[in-house]
Parts: structure tokens; C-alpha cells; sequence
């Protein structure tokens, strides 16, 4: 396996946070409704605290320096933020079944199983592609600092 790029290592963090918060969600889904509820918010909180800014990062700062580049992954930039904004919808349906006190186990599934997709993604095609392009740009990425995050 490759090594990340320095700069990007913060997003490779992120993602291995979101996914274990998937494997719990996962392993809920299959539990009793108050179990489900549970996980659903914990879940929607740490979308909220740090998947929001991964994802404002990405799109700021990440994609705008190699979009205009010839050869850019013009392609995985744009599946990529559609499924920013499909991963955004799916949280918010499951922030409105915790609060309406149930939550569907497909609902838990489908953020599950389109957060993994994405993350995969970023991490076997899309951030390699970039860091072949512009591996000294990388550097000027001003990504927030992270916080410790349990579990990951």
C-alpha cells in the first residue's frame, strides 16, 4: 500500500473515524428501536462535528486546486459531491427518525453502505489520482485541526 501524502493524512483520519461510527450504525440496525434511536443520534452528532468540515474541506480546498487541471478526475470530483449530498439527505432522514423516536434499519443501512462506498473511493481512486497530479500543491491545504475522536 502507498503511502498518503502528508497533507491528506487529516482526511485518511476522518475516514477512519466515519467508519468505525458506520460499523456501530450497522450493528445497530439490527437492534431493538430504542437501541436504533441511539446509535441514529450518536451517528447524526458526529456527522454534524466532523463529517460537515471533512466534507467543506474537500470541496473547498481539495478539489477546486486540481478541477481545472488537464486530466483532472473531473468524474470522481462529481460522483464524489453528488454523494456529499446524498450522504447529507440520508443523515438528515435519520435525524428525523431518531426524533420522531424510530428509526428504520434500511435508513441505517443506506448511510452505511453509501458512506463505505465513498470512502473507499476517495481513498483507492480519487485521493491517489490527485496526489499523482499535484503533490507539492498539496502542501498549501489549510485542512481545521483535528480533534481526537473516540473509537477509531
Amino acid at each position: 500500500m502507498t503511502r498518503r501524502h502528508d497533507a491528506l493524512i487529516p482526511l485518511t483520519h476522518d475516514h477512519h473515524h466515519a467508519l468505525h461510527n458506520v460499523r456501530l450504525l450497522s450493528k445497530a440496525a439490527g437492534a431493538e428501536g430504542p437501541e436504533r434511536v441511539e446509535a441514529a443520534l450518536a451517528f447524526v452528532a458526529h456527522f454534524h462535528d466532523h463529517s460537515v468540515q471533512h466534507f467543506r474541506e474537500e470541496e473547498e480546498e481539495l478539489f477546486p486546486m486540481v478541477v481545472g487541471l488537464p486530466d483532472a478526475p473531473v468524474d470522481g470530483i462529481a460522483r464524489i459531491l453528488l454523494e456529499h449530498v446524498q450522504i447529507h439527505a440520508l443523515v438528515k432522514d435519520l435525524g428525523r427518525q431518531a426524533a420522531a423516536g424510530d428509526v428504520e434499519p434500511q435508513t441505517m443501512r443506506s448511510v452505511g453502505d453509501l458512506l463505505k462506498a465513498h470512502i473507499r473511493f476517495e481513498e483507492n481512486d480519487l485521493f491517489p489520482a490527485i496526489e499523482a497530479m499535484v503533490p507539492d500543491e498539496l502542501r498549501s491545504l489549510t485542512l481545521a485541526a483535528r480533534e481526537p475522536q473516540p473509537g477509531g
